[in-house]
């Protein structure tokens, strides 16, 4: 199985399946060239994976590329952020 099978056929700009919910979760999101997900803000911390593209992760003081497949960035809990996809761009978040 892999995982960009899961959600690849989607049309829309940004799409999330998620793939495991137990006492945490791992959602899969697809971001499109150009898509943005709007700030927001985790009720837990996180980890933000890259799995397939290029994608920017912003918080208020701290800007990550993630542009190489496996980069990844820590998520805190109640901090304000947005994710941009650079190019069309899986993500795999962990929380």
């Amino acid at each position: 199985m892999n995982l960009q099978d899961i959600i690849k056929n989607s049309e829309k700009n940004i799409a999330t399946k998620n793939i495991l919910q137990d006492k945490g979760s791992a959602t899969l999101i697809q971001l499109k060239k150009g898509a943005v997900l709007k700030e927001h803000q985790s009720t837990t911390k996180a980890i933000l994976v890259l799995i397939a593209g290029k994608a920017i992760y912003e918080e208020k003081e701290r800007k990550e590329h993630l542009s190489v497949v496996s980069d990844f960035v820590h998520i805190p809990e109640h901090v304000t952020h947005k994710v941009t996809g650079i190019e069309d761009t899986l993500l795999l978040l962990i929380q």
